[in-house]
């Protein structure tokens, strides 16, 4: 990998690949939903969606059309930590795809008639993600577990708050947080690097410098007990425990501890609540690692008239994990985990992926070959370790989405 810095911050990473036929572009923001303030919550994924509405230079029409005659496609999401902007496209195209993408970032038209239009469209999303129980379940639980915190905010913001932005709002807080130094392009495949690094030059390079990334709070983990009477078919839960924030040097054996928990269908949630005893429509667990915080969760959903044999039940296998992890459980898991991490990069859009990522969040390059070995180092005595530091945690919270109990009914499940 190649890694440029450019006068005004700009980070370009390039992983050419010797006789691809394609080419992946990718620009990442350090621009996410913990970067907005309390009356601007939603913000940074209504620009995700308003930068594919025209430009000055091309209509939303010109941007779809253009990118299908380079053989492409182009897409961007939003997390609590980045907004990310990619395209996938013929190796010969790489430029020009890279130049559509770069011309949606500096000159976006975000024209209030459009922006009425797709007012609307996330309108809609939220109301569909309201129909999920375990979002809503998971969504409560952050509020909880972070009150106060941009942590602890849904990515996709409030109805009061998105039915209020206006274009002058998104430009202002473009001008603030999309700038040169916060973010990272990278291209992987096959390109031609000198008509690659000509577009980003004349396009993200000739933006301003800006002030910097923010400090982001660190909020720490606070118990609660979180219930959303809801008319859903299935009840959902989330029940959570502190977990490790982004970089700590543990994450490795976080990964396996996980796929363990409850990472796979060998899992000892799995197995014991939906194999053994057809307790749950599913029951997983999942990892959560942000700057200065992290979540370790397990997540079910179920008929409502099992909830106290569910809640017990993953509490068993909780309290039963550390201490008792075998050879056999921890060798599945290392090698489930680095074929996925091995899987997970043969692609050169998953390529520009981990090293966009990695830049952004970490700072620096992660070779494939350092994560590997750290998984080929660990013992059970680390998982075992890490086991018995987060699932005996006194710190719990649960959050429940559907036909609830009364408060006290939970207070065994959550109360350590």
């Amino acid at each position: 990998m190649e890694k440029l810095i450019l006068d005004n911050g700009l980070r370009i990473l390039l992983l050419p690949v010797a006789g691809a036929r394609s080419a992946s572009v990718g620009v990442w923001v350090a621009a996410g939903s913990r970067h907005e303030e309390a009356g601007e919550q939603g913000i940074s994924h209504f620009i995700e969606h308003m930068l594919f509405k025209g430009t000055a230079r091309r209509s939303a029409r010109a941007l779809s059309e253009e990118m299908d005659r380079l053989g492409g496609s182009v897409n961007a999401y939003t997390s609590k930590e980045y907004t990310r902007y990619y395209a996938q496209c013929l190796a010969e195209n790489a430029a020009g795809a890279l130049d559509i993408l770069c011309d949606m970032l500096v000159s976006s038209r975000l024209d209030g008639e459009e922006m009425e239009r797709e007012r609307g469209v996330i309108l809609d999303e939220m109301a569909m993600y309201e129909d999920s129980g375990e979002d809503v379940a998971h969504e409560a639980l952050c509020a909880a577990v972070w009150p106060g915190s941009p942590l602890g905010r849904t990515i996709l913001g409030l109805p009061e708050t998105v039915s209020a932005l206006t274009p002058d709002d998104l430009r202002r807080y473009m001008r603030r947080h999309y700038t040169p130094e916060r973010m990272v392009a990278a291209v992987a495949g096959g390109f031609d690097r000198e008509a690659v690094l000509r577009v980003l030059r004349e396009t993200l390079g000739a933006l301003p410098q800006g002030a910097g990334a923010p400090v982001l709070d660190a909020p720490a983990f606070t118990p609660a007990l979180t219930l959303k009477p809801k008319e859903f078919e299935q009840t959902s839960l989330c029940l959570a425990m502190p977990g490790l924030p982004a970089g700590d040097p543990r994450r490795y054996a976080m990964s396996l501890l996980n796929f363990i928990v409850g990472g796979g269908a060998s899992s000892r949630l799995f197995q014991r609540l939906r194999e053994e005893l057809g307790l749950t429509y599913s029951v997983y667990s999942a990892a959560y690692a942000g700057k200065g915080a992290g979540l370790f969760t397990v997540a079910a959903s179920f008929s409502a008239g099992q909830q106290e044999q569910v809640l017990s039940e993953i509490l068993a296998v909780l309290r039963g994990l550390p201490g008792t992890i075998t050879e056999d459980e921890l060798e599945r898991a290392r090698a489930q985990v680095k074929a996925s991490f091995i899987l997970g990069l043969e692609t050169a859009a998953a390529q520009a992926s981990y090293a966009g990522r990695n830049e952004l969040l970490e700072g620096r390059e992660i070779p494939p070959g350092e994560a590997l070995a750290a998984l080929d180092r660990l013992t059970r005595a680390d998982v075992d370790g890490l086991a018995a530091a987060l699932l005996q945690d006194p710190r719990r919270a649960l959050s429940v989405a559907g036909d609830v109990k009364a408060p006290a009914f939970y207070d065994p499940f959550w109360k350590m």
